[in-house]
């Protein structure tokens, strides 16, 4: 807005650490409440840039401009207890800077839940305490969650490394190890509450439930300046700031926190903790080490301070008018000590921008000075900068992309589009343009991120195909997001590679993380066991909603329990059916794959969740049917896309179910295994045999692109040289042709009906529509659907956004909060049902998709395409009363 303003405000927040200036908050004086005062729309823009400049550098919540809803809210407290508790998750996880640990609110959560978020069951108080209590402290320890497991990691990380194991001896070595296995008892934010949360301090923490129950019950008093529940919260959320930066960091200098507050003269809410941080400065958080730099925004003498009001001040003098306001309030105190009646000054400056001038005498006061233990580690950075050199150079030299870079020959990292994944794959690049472009045309409005978490580089033809159209899928559902007539948020797509089989994602998780306005990360295609721990991380660690793929293991679903609070994925939903429902829909759509005359071959390598869950749930199909059969088979392979040995063992295992009499082959292994060994299956002489039919899992969607036109014929059999065919049948997420034909099948099975066809038919066909339509408006390329990567992708992301958008509904923001995107999830069923181009989305309350359509899909050897057979439901057929989803036992 203009230059003075832009400078001492970045003296308040110590943007530049080593350099000392002469405006700054004291632990005597405390800190102000800077109110900047125009015109609404100059405002506006001025506050997204100082927004946009500040992200990532020091913790923020992001600005929001007000709604109708906000400017007349229908209860005042909760519309203030969603304001407190944005501004606390965007200076918490939501707006960390990379790379530090982000403050926790413990103290804040104790209070939001006993003040606003519990639900009082009834009875007696002997029984309602207990229950309480147990609320409190599991808010407290969710709230400390996101930070003790990293700093926990990074602790590791220092004792592990071998320099440090050369130096810790004695001392050192007895400091660290005490350090590593630190635990912060969770009662230590709620002594807060004892010490200096009312003016009798409670001694027990039950006496504490029992004043907050009833500051709780206590009616807003119509004469008080600030409500004392509003109070309460605002100056818990000021603890927790003061406790995360502590001594050493203040007197470092790090960098404050700033708490943005748009529209206090539109929004009551705002204006009202506006007045309750006034109030708290003067009050219990007087005495803090620590303060946020608090910005408010209001049109011209339209939101005044309610006692001691000052003039509004010129930017241009705001340098020097500063240290005279706090001047002048010490002056008053110690007249008043005396028995003065100094009237005194109010924290609230109003400031008045103005266009900057000249360089001139009034230019902005210039920084000088570092700090105490800046001047300390000065001569320390100077010896590092050789090695800094190094590392720098190192990094540019491991850089492959903006954004990205190598591990372990991979390329990874975090990408908004500028940074390029598999760049000398066709159409790898026009993607990422494309997705770049629409972050860029979004940015200015209110937008969510979402994060795609999947491999996004391969040396495979078929893997690099099938990642392109995953990629493309998501970008499809991202435009139709943010189309003209969409609901709020935009979404902004982020892309992040964890390497092969997710072996890399700790080393981008923190970038994930800090990725602006983050609410939901998406993708998750591999069952495998670091995307296990993954996902672990992201929904326990980081408490975010996750929205997984094709990850088919029971392994990485949330079981389906009364009780929520013991998922191991809190807030995840799925889209694709796990394996034991694909083998089940499989085997009840075509009763004569499950016969008498099977066998089962497995891949046995530890830690594919994938094969082990199709395994299992083949073993429990043959279990549960008369018949012989033969034994299982099984190889050992030494990686998704490793051939090793495998040929060598599938030679022995072909002959062997030549000799059985096994017609039908369970097949529970990756596609690259399964191209190998149906080939192996149809070059090896079996005479007694004219086909094989081999049934398998949702991984064989990338096999057609797999197969050479040698394969295909070898497929096909050989009657006269004794050499089988070989069809191959499996359950696809998706398939192009799925609604088409099952529309037009019901019509042949229906004919001369008035009665149009079911909503579980047609509302996915006008999906898939619609995806075929905007792929051509699109202008990305090609774009193939047959494989259903494309398909379930934009279903990932379109289930992200509905529910981003019933979230806003809940949070009452146009970016809703985190936890409120968690706690819709579950609800998107009945009518809140995603309609995706693979089919009706019906989540449970274990976010597992409820009686989700498979395409069966057959490989005909004699074919050049793959031919759909039909549509196969779980439960044996469609969801009824519009996916009312009915009670599921486990």
């Amino acid at each position: 807005m203009d230059r003075h303003l832009d400078a001492v405000l970045a003296e308040l927040v110590i943007r530049n650490r080593l350099r000392r200036g002469k405006i700054r908050y004291t632990r005597k004086g405390g800190p102000l409440v800077l109110q900047v005062e125009a015109d609404g729309e100059r405002t506006r823009r001025w506050l997204a840039t100082f927004y946009k400049t500040y992200h990532g550098i020091v913790p923020i919540n992001e600005p929001e401009a007000a709604t109708e809803e906000m400017r007349d809210p229908p209860d005042l407290d909760a519309e203030v207890a969603e304001e407190l508790l944005n501004i606390a998750h965007g200076c918490g996880v939501g707006g960390r800077p990379p790379y530090r640990l982000p403050i926790v609110f413990p103290r804040f959560a104790a209070a939001y839940t006993m003040l606003v978020a519990w639900k009082d069951g009834g009875g007696h108080q002997a029984r309602r305490d207990p229950g309480l209590v147990t609320e409190v402290n599991k808010a407290v320890r969710d709230a400390r969650r996101t930070r003790l497991p990293e700093l926990r990691r990074r602790i590791g990380q220092l004792i592990d490394d071998p320099n440090v194991r050369m130096q810790q001896g004695g001392l050192v070595g007895l400091v660290i190890a005490v350090i590593s296995i630190c635990r912060l008892p969770a009662s230590w934010p709620l002594r807060w509450f004892r010490k200096k949360g009312f003016p009798q301090s409670p001694r027990t923490t039950q006496a504490l439930i029992g004043e907050l129950r009833r500051l709780r019950a206590r009616a807003r008093q119509a004469a008080a300046e600030v409500d004392e529940k509003n109070m309460m919260l605002v100056d818990a959320l000021l603890a927790d700031i003061d406790a995360h930066y502590g001594i050493f960091r203040h007197l470092n200098r790090v960098r404050r926190p700033i708490i943005l507050l748009q529209d206090v003269d539109l929004v009551p809410a705002r204006r009202a903790i506006r007045d309750a941080l006034l109030a708290a400065f003067d009050g219990r958080a007087r005495g803090l080490r620590v303060h946020p730099v608090v910005i408010c925004t209001s049109a011209p003498d339209a939101a005044p301070a309610g006692k001691g009001a000052n003039r509004p001040v010129d930017s241009a003098r705001l340098a020097t008018e500063i240290p005279k306001l706090f001047a002048d309030r010490e002056q008053a105190g110690e007249q008043r000590k005396h028995g003065g009646e100094e009237p005194l000054r109010s924290r609230l400056l109003p400031v008045r921008p103005a266009p900057a001038p000249a360089p001139s005498a009034d230019s902005p006061p210039r920084l000088h000075g570092p700090g105490p233990v800046t001047v300390i580690v000065t001569v320390l950075i100077v010896l590092a900068l050789a090695t800094g050199g190094v590392v720098f150079a190192r990094r540019i030299l491991l850089s492959c992309g903006e954004g990205l870079h190598k591990e372990g020959g991979e390329c990874i990292g975090v990408s908004d589009g500028s940074g390029v994944f598999m760049p000398e794959f066709d159409g790898m690049q026009k993607i990422f343009a494309a997705i770049e472009k629409e972050n860029t045309r979004i940015s200015s409005m209110s937008h969510a991120t979402v994060a795609l978490m999947i491999p996004l580089e391969s040396t495979n033809p078929a893997v690099q195909r099938q990642i392109l159209s995953e990629v493309q899928g998501a970008h499809i559902a991202q435009l139709q997001a943010n189309r003209e007539d969409g609901a709020k948020p935009a979404i902004r797509l982020a892309l992040a590679n964890p390497g092969h089989g997710y072996a890399h994602w700790e080393r981008i998780v923190d970038d994930v993380l800090g990725q602006p306005n983050l609410r939901v990360v998406a993708g998750f295609n591999l069952s495998l066991g670091p995307t296990k721990a993954a996902m672990k991380h992201i929904t326990n660690v980081a408490g975010l909603p996750v929205v997984a793929g094709l990850v088919t293991s029971d392994d990485l679903a949330n079981p389906e329990t009364q009780d929520t609070t013991g998922h191991p994925f809190p807030g995840l939903a799925r889209v694709v059916s796990a394996a034991r429902e694909q083998a089940d829909a499989l085997l009840t759509f075509d009763p004569e794959l499950a016969g008498a005359e099977t066998a089962l071959v497995a891949d046995v390598r530890p830690g594919d969740d994938y094969n082990e869950s199709l395994r299992e749930a083949f073993t429990s199909a043959r279990d549960n049917r008369p018949g012989t059969g033969v034994q299982d088979m099984t190889f050992k392979s030494d990686g998704i896309e490793a051939v090793g040995t495998v040929p060598n063992r599938f030679e022995h295992l072909a002959l062997n179910l030549c000799e059985s009499n096994a017609r039908y082959v369970y097949f529970a292994g990756r596609a690259l295994h399964l191209k190998l060994f149906v080939t192996q299956l149809a070059d090896t002489y079996c005479a007694r045999k004219k086909s094989y039919t081999v049934v398998t899992g949702s991984d064989a969607t990338t096999l057609d692109s797999r197969l050479s036109d040698r394969e295909r014929r070898l497929l096909r059999g050989d009657p006269g040289s004794g050499k089988p065919a070989v069809h191959i049948e499996y359950a696809s997420p998706a398939h192009p042709d799925s609604w088409e034909r099952e529309v037009a099948e019901w019509s042949r099975r229906n004919p001369g009906t008035k009665e149009p066809p079911p909503r579980h038919l047609t509302e996915p066909r006008e999906a898939l529509k619609k995806l075929r339509a905007d792929i051509a408006a699109a202008g990305i390329g090609p774009v193939a659907l047959d494989d259903g990567r494309t398909i379930i992708t934009h279903d990932v992301i379109l289930t992200a956004r509905n529910a981003l958008t019933k979230a806003v509904a809940l949070s009452k923001s146009e970016v809703p909060a985190v936890e409120h995107v968690k706690e819709v999830m579950s609800t998107l069923n009945s009518s809140f049902r995603i309609q995706g181009a693979s089919g009706w989305i019906c989540l449970t309350s274990a976010g597992n998709p409820y009686n989700k359509a498979l395409a069966v899909v057959h490989l005909d050897p004699a074919s050049e395409k793959l031919a759909l057979k039909g549509i196969a439901w779980p439960e044996g057929g469609p969801p009824k009363n519009n996916c009312v989803i009915p009670q599921i036992t486990p």
